[in-house]
């Protein structure tokens, strides 16, 4: 059974939709946190797809 990415990947859209506000200078400057929380949730879901892969 494939685990779902769909939340993973979506939190990860989010968080680099932050960083990138924070980085223009819409939202307090703390970009490099969601930079962070986006790099992390992309690792999760490649790492979530690349288990499904081998089964």
């Amino acid at each position: 059974m494939k685990p779902p990415t769909d939340p993973v990947r979506h939190a990860a859209r989010l968080a680099r939709k932050l960083q990138m506000d924070a980085a223009i200078g819409v939202t307090p400057p703390v970009a490099e946190h969601h930079e962070t929380l986006a790099t992390a949730f992309e690792a999760i879901a490649a790492g979530r797809e690349m288990v499904a892969a081998r089964e």
